[in-house]
């Protein structure tokens, strides 16, 4: 069953959670840089401003006490002139402008009820105790200020301080503003990087959601999931894996079953063997019984009977010789393995082959194409196995005008084989399938046991080896028998 993945605990949905914290979070991050850096800028140009302001106009501010003082104009009347300058500039705004004598009263003030008041808090003290231009955060009228204050004093003489307030309303209302836009485009750009990474998650993990279906629908029958487009990515590299493991999975699963396949043949054979065997031995018995009894009948009788003492024999024969296949197929004695030298045994072997099918209408072409060398094997057993292969195949081209049989050898994987060929009608594939069972033939009754490749088969599996049919029907047909090398040490048994 299929494990459910939430929508909210997937890849892409953390994903796109992370996405999104991490831009809120530089978003973030990047605005209040901003907000903070663009705050210094502006209290700074404030600052500079004031000072300028006030610098710049203490200069006139001086030279007219000073002019009062010589009796050149009247008293408070050039200050009254320059306080109203200041509070015209347009760029601060000004709250106040006061000129403040050395003793603390006002000497002129933008608004001319204060004139003549004696100021003692500490912002005008600490002006009055200057001797630089100065700047200290205040509230006027319950909104913040910046007061700023620059000594009237020349060479030594002192006449006052002149203080100007400049409000930070304008500045908050700025920030704010900026403010405001930082967040909205905080917000937009958020907004805007959730559809793209959205797009991008979706993108990212449909391969991944592919991926997963195909696995939790695999069938190792069915054809292996190959990835649609090539990726050059981590994702290609995970499809490439998983259509690597399919294969691996594939080709182990169908030699689970060819080994499932042996083992219940070799059960079966095995049960088949301890049942023919109990027959044979059975049947042995009174078969020699009957062939004494027909001997005694051939010495005493003579004319008409002997026809049938004849059929007698032949059918007594015949069952003799399906006993003694029988008992090739159970016998469960061990192989007697010798060292033979290849190309003699592949001579030997043609000269057998040869005089097998000298009377059929066809010819034998041999090839030698081993290495010469020693192998280990059953020699008389291998034989028998072989020539029943050059029989068969010489019934199988007996019907054609040049029938061959082509008997071959090649080295395959430090192994030795042998190949009977053959330009007969070839086996269909629902045959092939039954050819290795005990009884099964294609020939006509009284033609053949159908134990010759069972009996095949068996001595070839005991040489840790094995035999094998390649047939297309109208073709011909290619039976190989594949032997190993080391299948055991000389003299020994298997």
């Amino acid at each position: 069953m299929p494990l459910s993945v939430s929508r909210w605990l997937g890849i892409r949905a953390r994903f796109m959670l992370l996405a999104v914290i991490l831009t809120l979070l530089f978003s973030g991050l990047w605005g209040v840089w901003t907000w903070q850096r663009e705050r210094d800028l502006l209290f700074d140009r404030v600052d500079r401003q004031g000072e300028v302001l006030v610098s710049t106009m203490a200069i006139p501010i001086i030279n007219a006490l000073l002019y009062e003082e010589l009796g050149i104009i009247e008293e408070g009347g050039l200050l009254d002139n320059f306080v109203a300058d200041i509070m015209a500039n347009v760029q601060l705004q000004p709250l106040y402008a006061i000129v403040i004598g050395k003793d603390g009263r006002v000497l002129a003030h933008n608004r001319l009820t204060e004139y003549g008041e004696i100021y003692t808090d500490p912002l005008t003290l600490t002006a009055l105790a200057s001797d630089r231009v100065m700047q200290t955060r205040t509230s006027f009228n319950n909104q913040p200020a910046i007061d700023f204050s620059a000594p009237l004093a020349i060479s030594g003489k002192r006449w006052g301080c002149l203080r100007v307030g400049v409000s930070l309303q304008p500045l908050q209302k700025e920030l704010n503003s900026l403010a405001s836009s930082i967040l909205g485009f905080a917000l937009v750009f958020s907004a805007g990087a959730l559809v793209v990474f959205f797009v991008a998650g979706q993108k990212l993990s449909r391969p991944i959601v592919d991926l997963a279906e195909s696995m939790e629908t695999m069938d190792v029958e069915k054809p292996i999931y190959l990835p649609q487009k090539v990726r050059r990515d981590e994702i290609g590299r995970l499809e490439r894996s998983f259509h690597d493991l399919l294969e691996r999975l594939r080709k182990s699963e169908m030699a689970r079953r060819k080994s499932m396949e042996k083992f219940v043949d070799s059960e079966r054979f095995a049960a088949v063997g301890k049942l023919v065997s109990g027959i044979a031995h059975e049947i042995n018995n009174p078969l020699s019984g009957i062939e004494g009894a027909l001997y005694h009948l051939r010495e005493e009788e003579g004319g008409q009977s002997a026809k049938y003492v004849n059929a007698a024999e032949q059918g007594v024969e015949r069952i003799g010789r399906i006993v003694r296949q029988l008992l090739d197929l159970s016998r469960a004695d061990a192989l007697l393995v010798e060292t033979a030298d290849s190309a003699e045994f592949f001579e030997e072997l043609a000269l057998f082959a040869r005089m097998a099918i000298k009377k059929r209408n066809c010819s034998l072409q041999t090839e030698d194409g081993y290495a010469r060398g020693e192998i280990l094997i059953d020699r008389d057993r291998i034989h028998q196995t072989l020539l029943n292969l050059v029989l068969n195949a010489a019934d199988a081209v007996s019907t054609k005008d040049q029938g061959l049989i082509k008997l071959e050898t090649f080295s395959h994987d430090q192994g030795y084989a042998i190949r009977v060929l053959d330009n007969g009608p070839g086996i269909t594939a629902e045959v092939q399938k039954q050819i290795f069972e005990p009884f099964f033939t294609t020939k006509d009754p009284g033609k053949g046991t159908g134990m010759g490749l069972a009996i095949g088969r068996t001595i070839a599996e005991k040489h840790g080896g094995r035999l094998e049919c390649n047939s297309v029907s109208g073709q011909g047909t290619i039976f190989t028998l594949w032997l190993p090398l080391d299948t055991t040490k000389k003299g020994a048994s298997v």
